[in-house]
């Protein structure tokens, strides 16, 4: 697997993304259009929050860019390689459990901390990788760009909206 991995070409790697990222969006199980559009207008959105149709884009990219560190990743021997991959896999967890957190339990608070949670894993890999692989750890910028920005919309929603999960109101109004 890993062999047949490292061979694929760039626009390979775009398509595994591209199913990659559906596959993320589908983890909030059978959540309906209509109750994603219900529940995000009727959450207090951060002034400076991009429309939502900006996610599924940024996220494919964001997917891309990690594969190919994964590609590079996993053909290197780097000393600390078992660190990044563990830091590499509890980003994908957070990938696939956000929606679930987020859209089907809607809980404000954990997807704040799903998210900064992404931006640390994000920013400390990067900083790995600078330290093994400049030109790889290039690849996890765009993650840390996204995760970071995403990190203050996050903790927005998580002050101003009550949290049915954690049972808590909003801690600011």
């Amino acid at each position: 697997m890993t062999k047949k991995f490292s061979k694929l070409n760039w626009w390979q790697v775009a398509i595994v993304a591209i199913v990659v990222s559906a596959i993320g969006g589908l983890s909030a199980g059978k959540t309906s259009r209509k109750e994603i559009k219900l529940y995000t207008k009727k959450l207090k959105q951060a002034p400076w929050a991009p429309p939502a149709w900006i996610f599924a884009p940024a996220w494919t990219i964001n997917n891309y860019f990690l594969l190919r560190a994964l590609q590079n990743i996993l053909n290197s021997s780097m000393d600390e390689k078992k660190k990044i991959l563990l830091l590499q896999a509890s980003i994908w967890t957070i990938f696939f459990s956000f929606n679930y957190i987020y859209f089907n339990k809607k809980s404000s608070i954990l997807a704040a901390i799903w998210t900064m949670g992404d931006a640390a894993l994000a920013i400390s890999s990067f900083l790995l990788l600078m330290k093994e692989d400049k030109r790889t750890s290039l690849n996890f910028l765009p993650l840390v760009v996204w995760t970071s920005f995403a990190s203050t919309i996050a903790g927005y929603q998580a002050l101003k909206n009550p949290d049915p999960v954690l049972n808590t109101k909003a801690l600011l109004n």
